[in-house]
């Protein structure tokens, strides 16, 4: 016998209706603003694993740690302005398997979505299998569109960049990308297990010397930060 699918509990505010009746009238509930922020994160392509990260919820453990989370809550109060203080047009975030990267970058992303502007997380690998599988479709997403959205959003995460199979056409979508977010002078984050060194062997010098001037690197300290969460 199939175990029922288990029915969400109303909101105890309102009831799901939206709206909770005061003596001033009636006023949004505080589940509609939840609902929007989810409706947001998903929009963006957050994965749900990532959906909640914060700066907050990440775990400091070296002074490093204390210098990168400090420095992204730099970005993200001058993010779009024209303050002296603006660290960088983006971020670089480089180091092993299992550091933070990712929970950094999307924090970011998030704190950057709730100001109101737009933004988008692609996986590097997982963007470019998305592109393949528009070749030949008759769909409205296509593969210009993809690479529009990515190109055109406030700010864009590419997590995991190095990971992807090197090929022609990988190269050229990746130049594409890159510079088009150059030319445009908009923010990025990229995460990479990889060096400089290693990424311009990778994917070559036209790339990554737009990534160098478009971003400031930030290493993380070795040490698996997921195998540290789990204890």
């Amino acid at each position: 016998m199939k175990k029922q699918a288990k029915v969400p509990k109303p909101c105890p505010k309102c009831e799901d209706r939206g709206y909770i009746l005061s003596e001033d009238g009636a006023i949004p509930c505080d589940c509609q603003a939840e609902a929007r922020t989810q409706r947001i994160i998903k929009a963006a392509g957050i994965p749900p694993r990532f959906a909640n990260k914060s700066l907050r919820s990440f775990q400091i453990i070296s002074p490093k740690h204390k210098e990168i989370i400090d420095f992204a809550g730099s970005f993200i109060r001058t993010f779009h302005t024209k303050a002296p203080n603006h660290p960088t047009k983006g971020l670089l975030l480089v180091g092993g398997e299992g550091t933070g990267k990712t929970h950094v970058a999307i924090a970011i992303l998030r704190e950057i979505l709730a100001k109101g502007f737009r933004g988008l997380y692609w996986n590097v690998p997982e963007l470019f299998l998305e592109l393949r599988r528009t070749m030949g479709t008759s769909t409205d997403l296509d593969e210009a569109a993809i690479l529009d959205e990515a190109v055109e959003t406030d700010l864009l995460v590419l997590d995991d960049l190095g990971a992807e199979k090197v090929s022609e056409y990988v190269m050229d979508r990746l130049y594409v990308l890159i510079n088009g977010r150059y030319e445009s002078d908009l923010p990025t984050i990229i995460t990479t297990n990889r060096t400089l060194e290693e990424l311009r062997a990778q994917l070559g010098p036209r790339i990554v010397s737009r990534i160098s001037e478009m971003c400031m690197m930030m290493t993380f300290p070795p040490g698996d930060y997921r195998l540290r969460n789990m204890r």
